[in-house]
């Protein structure tokens, strides 16, 4: 008989039951397994009882990933962990893995076909000065025909046809080169794809983690200010409740499109979850961004929305950010949450605001 886990831990911790008396979650000797803690963390925080929440549950509880456990208790203090942004964390910590991959067979593939095309570049042109002197060798030798050798006549003949197989070696080669330029471009364009949330078209978490990589490579040099502002739609839940999922996709790609009005070459804009958007501002001091971002909220604040499926007036859809500056004693980790730290303190204040995290703190 299949033991169904799944509908004895709903029958067991609904809301008129005592966990204590769940079977599974006590052990020979009466104690209680882990698995008694890990249903108290799904049921405290309303999680759903599905295969990626547990893993994630098992993981916090059980598990020894530090990173994982305090981006746990981070979402938990601010009252935001759910089954939305436990899935955005099982997909950083237990798909990153896979993308990284990608990444790197990609990498490699392109690095091996500009190798590649490099030799059979300097082939070429190594060949073809050794056809061309060799031709005009042979020319001036022929000029005499009459007084050459049998001998080297017989070898000139050889000679022009070496230069004649070798020229159609080289059209093979051209060929496959074209062939490696078109798998070049390609392979790009794949790593490029999977850098793009296909919702809002705007680059996903993945691509903003590797941005914002290489924003803090550049940490050091001179006027290199970075300014990280994360981006929660407010009450997006309830449009989605009372609209439909639909409307809410249209509602993201709303956003998107307002927020994405700041991206330049200083400014990557990503959607970093959910209802999310996470930017970096690369040479802008803070208060330069809070000024470029809030003009951006209050445009959006402004309009009245109706639900194109329905007709049914929306009213405002607005958002809300927290905004903080990156310190050279910054990490990755600790900008990001002085920025959610921000955008929490938006929230509770009332949303539809723009917050700096000296402000919040």
């Amino acid at each position: 008989m299949k033991l169904d886990i799944k509908n004895i831990l709903d029958g067991y911790f609904g809301e008129n039951q005592s966990d204590d008396t769940c079977p599974v979650c006590i052990e020979n000797d009466g104690a209680r397994s882990p698995l008694y803690d890990i249903a108290c963390f799904l049921k405290e925080h309303r999680l759903t009882l599905c295969s990626r929440n547990l893993d994630l549950a098992w993981e916090y509880i059980c598990g020894s990933n530090s990173a994982l456990k305090n981006d746990i208790v981070d979402l938990s203090a601010a009252s935001r962990l759910n089954d939305g942004t436990a899935n955005d964390l099982y997909d950083k910590y237990f798909n990153s893995d896979v993308g990284a991959e990608i990444d790197k067979i990609v990498l490699a593939a392109i690095d091996q076909i500009h190798q590649t095309t490099k030799i059979i570049d300097d082939g070429n042109r190594d060949t073809q000065k050794c056809e061309n002197k060799l031709i005009e060798h042979a020319d001036n030798i022929q000029v005499d025909a009459g007084d050459v050798d049998i001998a080297i006549q017989k070898l000139l003949n050889l000679s022009r046809l070496m230069v004649e197989s070798t020229r159609k070696n080289r059209e093979q080669i051209l060929e496959t080169n074209k062939k490696l330029a078109e798998l070049k471009g390609e392979l790009e364009q794949a790593r490029n794809e999977a850098d793009i949330d296909e919702l809002t078209k705007l680059p996903n978490r993945r691509k903003f983690e590797r941005a914002l990589d290489e924003a803090f490579q550049k940490l050091g040099d001179d006027d290199q200010n970075i300014v990280i502002a994360i981006a929660d739609i407010d009450n997006f839940k309830k449009i989605n409740d009372t609209f439909g999922h639909e409307c809410g996709d249209r509602v993201l790609r709303l956003v998107a499109d307002e927020l994405g009005s700041l991206s330049n070459s200083d400014c990557h804009i990503s959607r970093y979850g959910g209802e999310e958007f996470a930017l970096i501002f690369e040479g802008y001091d803070i208060d330069k961004v809070f000024q470029k971002i809030d003009d951006c909220r209050e445009v959006l604040a402004q309009r009245s929305l109706v639900d194109i499926e329905s007709g049914k007036a929306m009213g405002h859809v607005t958002f809300s950010v927290g905004v903080a500056q990156c310190l050279e004693s910054d990490t990755k980790r600790s900008v990001l949450r002085k920025a959610d730290l921000a955008l929490y303190q938006a929230k509770s204040e009332g949303r539809n605001a723009v917050l700096k995290y000296s402000n919040a703190s």
